[in-house]
């Protein structure tokens, strides 16, 4: 990799018409962000933020959180569908071992 193809690892001075230079992150890596636009039903923010401030999170954060972990039950739920694609559904007694090896499944 020469040096036009080197990663950035400091952040970036942008400049604004001639104004003070801003200084933001670099594009990419573990830090970088994207913004996004959701709309959510009435009430939701309150128990978002509420949520959010027990845990020690920005509300920003904890919608993060949240949607990543719904993408890890979504790719779970792909995989099971998979597997009993492949092998016919589970049984009562797979399903009672598997509640038995993890014991906060029937806390739920």
């Amino acid at each position: 990799m020469d040096a036009k193809q080197s990663p950035v690892k400091q952040p970036l001075r942008v400049a604004k018409r001639g104004k003070a230079t801003k200084v933001r992150k670099p594009a990419g890596g573990p830090g970088a962000t994207e913004k996004l636009s959701a709309t959510i039903r009435r009430g939701r923010k309150a128990e978002i933020r509420e949520q959010a401030r027990k845990l020690g999170l920005s509300d920003s954060a904890y919608v993060d959180e949240a949607i990543a972990a719904k993408l890890q039950l979504d790719a779970l739920a792909e995989f099971v569908d998979e597997l009993e694609e492949q092998h016919g559904p589970f049984g009562e007694d797979e399903i009672q071992a598997a509640l038995a090896a993890w014991p906060s499944a029937q806390d739920q």
